[in-house]
């Protein structure tokens, strides 16, 4: 049998022990209660909720026209990272399907740059006689297909080298291309032709051109591979085509004046020109979803996690929107923001 004074003794330990142990708990707590704090706080500033915040870190080139540049953003928060010297008059971006690789056209200055997305460094800057408006990767990223607008040529290069491998001959201006991936073929809008080609990626051989009305502008092929659409000069019309039978299946009305679209999350992103905002559409049911108010000029549009860009030429800034629609954030990048693209070699 234990003493008094033993069993007193053991109690005081243990009661000793039991504090020591609850005020670790709560130093605990406490610690839980600010990490919560603060990623709640992240989520306010970078989405809708913290359920809804990007993990990974994004990379964003922006053409600026006015400025010769482009400004590299790494986010989600977004910042100006660096800024690459590229030719004259930087108009359209796109990547890469690998996301390592970014092209850069720039009309005025015959050129189109090649930049590392990881480093936001210049990797390669081809010459491109014509006025190079736009360009297309490969499926494989190993060659790159360029609009030179005012050559009427279709221009193909091997990547990264930059080895021109074939030029071809189109029935007018080359203005915008997209790949459908699935059937490998490389879709063109023509300048003042409500016809557009389409080509074979690998080789660039004609394979039709349907006329779809309108007056085309920019193009992106859906992701589901069943659909491909098109803005039109202009007008507030988008017109959307089969890929299978290359005729047109609904045209959409999308604001005053659509100009460039992406697809992501779910939505068809179109910036309205005209009317200084973003449309939102299911691209699926082709109906609309809903319009954000973003700032003067949008041009290009592009998807970074669950975050949206658009580039705001007239105030040289690039919008930030959510996923419902919401602005959620706005970054100065430069003078004449054009194109925008996005990649997942932000880290």
């Amino acid at each position: 049998m234990l003493s008094s004074t033993n069993t007193t003794e053991s109690l005081e330990a243990a009661s000793s022990a039991l504090a020591d142990v609850m005020r670790l708990l709560r130093a605990q707590w406490t610690t839980v209660a600010i990490v919560c704090t603060v990623v709640a706080a992240a989520g306010s500033v970078e989405g809708e909720s913290a359920a809804g915040v990007s993990q990974a870190r994004f990379a964003a080139f922006v053409a600026l026209e006015d400025a010769g540049q482009v400004a590299v953003l790494r986010g989600p928060p977004w910042r100006v990272a660096r800024r690459a010297r590229v030719p004259a008059g930087p108009h359209n971006v796109v990547a890469s399907p690998d996301g390592e690789l970014v092209a850069v056209t720039s009309p005025p200055a015959g050129a189109v740059t090649l930049i590392r997305a990881r480093s936001g460094a210049v990797v390669r800057t081809i010459r491109v006689a014509g006025g190079p408006h736009d360009a297309a990767f490969s499926a494989d990223g190993r060659t790159l297909w360029i609009a030179a607008e005012r050559a009427a040529l279709l221009v193909q290069v091997a990547v990264p080298s930059g080895r021109v491998l074939r030029r071809v001959r189109t029935s007018g201006g080359p203005h915008d291309v997209d790949v459908d991936v699935s059937r490998s073929q490389l879709w063109v809008t023509i300048d003042g032709s409500s016809r557009v080609e389409v080509r074979h990626v690998g080789t660039g051989r004609l394979i039709a051109r349907p006329d779809l009305g309108g007056a085309p502008h920019d193009v992106a092929a859906a992701p589901n591979g069943e659909t491909i659409w098109f803005s039109n000069w202009s007008s507030g019309e988008l017109t959307v085509v089969s890929l299978r039978s290359r005729r047109v299946v609904a045209r959409l009305r999308a604001g005053e004046e659509p100009h460039h679209f992406a697809f992501g999350l779910g939505r068809l992103w179109i910036s309205d020109h005209g009317a200084g905002s973003l449309v939102r559409a299911n691209p699926a049911a082709r109906r609309l979803l809903g319009t954000t108010e973003v700032g003067p000029s949008p041009h290009h549009v592009a998807v970074a996690g669950n975050q949206v860009l658009v580039a705001l030429h007239g105030s040289g800034r690039v919008a930030v929107v959510s996923r419902r629609g919401r602005v959620v954030g706005s970054l100065a990048v430069g003078l004449g923001p054009h194109g925008v693209a996005a990649t997942n070699a932000g880290r």
